[in-house]
């Protein structure tokens, strides 16, 4: 019985602990991925009509 509930609250302090810094991880990740990942794609795609 200690054990499961143990676990229960590691796991809550663990997710109380994140959250308020989950905004600050997410919003430089989808930044600077979103950008990037569009134009890698951009410049695939200029190529590959240039090419045909």
């Amino acid at each position: 019985m200690i054990i499961p509930n143990l676990l229960s609250n590691l796991l809550f302090n663990l997710l109380s602990n994140l959250l308020p810094i989950l905004p600050s991880i997410l919003v430089p990740l989808v930044g600077l991925l979103l950008p990037a990942i569009t134009m890698v794609l951009s410049y695939l795609y200029i190529q590959k009509d240039e090419i045909l």
